[in-house]
């Protein structure tokens, strides 16, 4: 397994259950970081189990089964275990931080942590999801994929424009773990206005976002690098080992080595 260009670290398992990443149009890739397809080819049904790291984003899953059709919204802040049905059709929607909020219009603090059925809930973008889900079941996996692209450009075009500076400026502060405090300084904000801004585009803290990201970044390391524990904590920008641990564990629900051990196996045995 290694690291890809959309940002995004993939479960051992996907490739295995036909589970595939296809890149959003380029117009969009301020707001989606990629979709997820599947066929959902298996005759008998097959489920299979896997924790979902927050990193600020959401998902929006069609599920298609014949001629019926869901939608349903997850955006969870806490690690998640999420069980798949592969005897059905999945297509997702991978959703950067304040991406659902910019185009569909969602209010995501009244809505973490919990998957629900986006026809039963009152958001802006309702009619026009309708519209989209009545006419996917009559299509090939690659023109579904394609018509939920052209959907989301669609209300690309509708989207707040302040988006894309304060995603932007997030891209940049995740990549490169730029604390808070610094952040605000080299954009000439005071802490209080960056943290309102992302509140109110990305719906979030300046601290939440950092977080995210720096757990992000340890995962890759230790996926992808033989490096030590501690060089790993200096790398992610904590205080030490023991500190990095900590923080791991709060927000993993399990420490760096048992992560470690765990992706290592998984994808030995893939």
């Amino acid at each position: 397994m290694s690291y890809n260009k959309f940002d995004i670290i993939p479960a051992a398992s996907f490739s295995d259950i036909g589970l595939k990443m296809v890149p959003p149009l380029r117009c969009l890739s301020s707001w989606v970081q990629c979709l997820w397809a599947n066929d959902g080819s298996k005759s008998n049904p097959q489920r299979v189990e896997e924790k979902l790291y927050p990193d600020a984003g959401s998902s929006l899953t069609f599920e298609i089964r014949n001629t019926e059709i869901k939608a349903r919204y997850f955006h969870h802040t806490r690690v998640f275990a999420h069980r798949w049905d592969l005897s059905t059709k999945h297509i997702s929607v991978r959703f950067r931080a304040g991406g659902a909020r910019a185009l569909l219009g969602l209010d995501i603090d009244d809505l973490q942590n919990i998957e629900i059925d986006l026809l039963d809930t009152a958001f802006p973008q309702r009619s026009s999801l309708q519209l989209l889900m009545d006419t996917l079941p009559a299509l090939s996996t690659t023109q579904q994929i394609e018509a939920v692209q052209n959907w989301l450009l669609t209300l690309s075009c509708r989207a707040q424009e302040p988006h894309y500076k304060w995603s932007t400026l997030l891209a940049r502060a995740s990549t490169d773990l730029i604390p808070p405090q610094q952040l605000a300084l080299q954009n000439g904000l005071s802490r209080r206005t960056l943290e309102r801004q992302l509140r109110k585009y990305l719906g979030f803290t300046p601290n939440q976002l950092h977080r995210f990201a720096q757990i992000r970044k340890a995962r890759q390391h230790l996926i992808m690098t033989p490096d030590s524990l501690s060089d790993i904590a200096l790398a992610c920008g904590y205080f030490d080992q023991a500190h990095f641990t900590n923080a791991f564990r709060e927000q993993a629900l399990e420490t760096p080595l048992q992560y470690r051990q765990r992706k290592m196996s998984q994808i030995s045995n893939s």
